[in-house]
């Protein structure tokens, strides 16, 4: 009894600290697991979030893809051809030459001349296939100024079929700088029709057969004035107009 008597206070106070523990036990769970269900939710919305992010830079990927794609079909540049297929080559490149012209004209660019050359031997589509393309090569000396040339560029950018440009080179007037003396040298093509490119591919090697042939590398001389790169450079140089041709 005495020892009873003597752990009366021990056994109590252990006895409060379990209710305790109990009753913090019964009011903490609620919240713990309150807690634990909101965390589980976020890491889940979290993996979500992550998930859609993912998708979404996919599909951002794939879009800037298609756009690429697309700025490169639109930088693409077909070749003439007349709708029937048959290429003339005096017919077709009058036709190209005429496009070449407006775009001058209509930049107020003045010519002293355009030199022609067709199917120029160092011509990637000619020496590739030259039954299938023809090229004519312009050799123009013009006089403009920076905004006007600038403008010329751009629409030449914008026609529709392919144009090469060889070379530019540009020289300052030396009495009035802002006035520009240019030697510009573009391509332009055309293509044969595949029943016509047969015929030519044959006529070729018939030419070649019988140890060569005249081509069609001959060139023309077209001379609005006759003046060269030097006399460009003289008092006597014309000012600029509309009406270059």
């Amino acid at each position: 009894m005495n020892e009873l008597q003597k752990y009366k206070y021990v056994i109590i106070c252990v006895g409060i600290i379990v209710v305790l523990l109990f009753v913090a036990y019964k009011q903490i769970q609620p919240k713990f697991n309150e807690t634990m269900n909101t965390y589980n939710q976020v890491k889940t919305q979290t993996e979500t979030d992550k998930s859609i992010a993912n998708q979404l830079a996919t599909a951002k990927e794939k879009e800037e893809r298609k756009k690429k794609i697309r700025m490169l079909d639109d930088m693409t540049k077909k070749i003439y051809q007349q709708d029937d297929g048959f290429v003339d080559t005096d017919t077709t490149f009058a036709f190209l030459m005429d496009d070449a012209i407006e775009i001058l004209k209509k930049n107020h660019i003045k010519t002293h001349s355009i030199q022609t050359t067709i199917n120029p031997e160092d011509d990637v589509f000619v020496k590739g296939n030259p039954a299938k393309f023809v090229a004519c090569r312009l050799n123009m000396k013009m006089i403009s100024d920076y905004t006007n040339f600038k403008k010329f560029l751009e629409d030449l950018y914008k026609y529709p079929y392919l144009v090469n440009i060889n070379s530019i080179e540009i020289y300052p007037y030396q009495k009035n700088k802002k006035i520009l003396l240019i030697n510009f040298v573009i391509t332009m093509y055309a293509a044969r029709s595949d029943e016509q490119a047969e015929n030519m591919a044959k006529t070729i090697g018939e030419n070649a057969s019988a140890g060569g042939g005249e081509g069609e590398g001959e060139q023309k001389q077209e001379e609005n004035k006759e003046e060269n790169k030097e006399e460009n450079k003289e008092e006597n140089l014309p000012t600029m107009n509309t009406d270059a041709y």
